[in-house]
């Protein structure tokens, strides 16, 4: 009897778990080729998707959404470049781009419907995006060596553009 009751546990268990995870549609992808990259991605919500690219040697990526309808993409090639995207809310788009040697990216966004695009060439470059409200859209460029911007938006329909090269 008991090991009846032990099994019928575990099927609930199991089914249980499993209409969970049918209900959220989450999607990450996660491709890297190199050495000693590594990425995570987390997501919480529904309707979310992550994607991480990552070619190259020693790179970082860390993705984590919760939410409704959010996705963020990150890309990375070269070595030793570190990149996070964080977002809450609903409907929130990230995209990072990077292409060098030692480049970090950040970005954090909360509410709904903000737009980030980070993209960044060269070395040593650091760039954070830090939107909260709704609506808001923040784009970075930066290419040469040493570049340095942090934007902070807050409200409803914000828009920052940086653009910067050179060498500092």
């Amino acid at each position: 009897m008991n090991r009846l009751l032990s099994t019928a546990a575990v099927a609930l268990m199991i089914v249980s778990f499993g209409a969970t995870s049918a209900e959220a549609r989450n999607r990450a992808r996660i491709d890297q080729s190199g050495y000693a990259n590594g990425a995570a991605a987390a997501q919480q919500g529904d309707r979310n998707g992550a994607v991480v690219v990552q070619g190259g040697n020693g790179h970082y990526a860390r993705g984590a959404q919760s939410g409704y309808n959010n996705f963020l993409r990150m890309d990375q090639y070269g070595t030793r470049n570190h990149v996070t995207s964080t977002q809450r809310g609903e409907t929130n788009f990230s995209v990072t781009g990077q292409e060098g040697r030692r480049l970090r990216a950040d970005t954090l966004q909360t509410g709904v419907g903000n737009v980030s695009g980070i993209a960044q060439i060269g070395a040593n470059h650091t760039a954070v995006a830090d939107q909260d409200g709704d609506n808001n859209t923040s784009g970075i460029i930066q290419v040469g060596n040493g570049q340095d911007v942090t934007v902070r938006q807050r409200g409803e329909g914000n828009i920052s553009v940086v653009v910067q090269s050179g060498y500092n």
